[in-house]
């Protein structure tokens, strides 16, 4: 069964700069798991459904998002979660929480999704580094970000289904918002 996630794309030119910072962790510390994915903000973590399921999930999808207002995102500076994660911090996220929220509650009801593809706790952010930041590198790559700066709006005016290929994520369809 085909992977899918759900997340807001940052224009082309934010992107390019999150790809950037991404390639830099990737030079000096060796974490470019990243890299596979554009930059992005989750709102539905990956999740399996059959091919078959895909036209039903589309129009689910277009209707939801006909009801979405598009609104602002202001990017600023980094963060992380514990000695794992390095990531851009979302300032106000209040309408993300809410998106996010609302689209669960469609997907659940439409879709059964297993334990593990349930996303109902969220913190909105742009990840740089994850899952092969090994600990002994994090301390250095964490003491090169948090004193530096990084400042980026945007409006959210869609989001995106992405699907996996076996390598890589590409962006599949995109829902306007309203």
């Amino acid at each position: 069964m085909p992977l899918y996630f759900l997340a807001i794309i940052p224009p082309e030119n934010i992107c390019k700069r999150v790809k950037s910072l991404k390639e830099e962790i990737a030079e000096k510390y060796e974490a470019k798991h990243a890299l596979k994915l554009p930059a992005h903000i989750t709102l539905q973590i990956p999740f399996k459904i059959p091919e078959s399921e895909e036209e039903k999930l589309g129009e689910l999808l277009i209707y939801f998002t006909e009801n979405q207002k598009a609104f602002k995102i202001s990017l600023t500076d980094f963060g992380r979660f514990s000695q794992k994660v390095i990531f851009i911090n979302i300032q106000q996220h209040k309408e993300i929480i809410k998106l996010h929220a609302n689209l669960q509650q469609v997907l659940n009801k439409n879709f059964n999704f297993k334990k593990h593809e349930k996303f109902s706790k969220i913190h909105p952010h742009i990840t740089l580094a994850s899952r092969d930041l090994h600990y002994k590198q994090f301390p250095n790559a964490w003491a090169n970000f948090k004193e530096r700066e990084f400042q980026a709006s945007f409006t959210a005016k869609s989001l995106a289904l992405l699907k996996h290929d076996g390598k890589q994520w590409h962006m599949h369809c995109e829902f306007k918002f309203e």
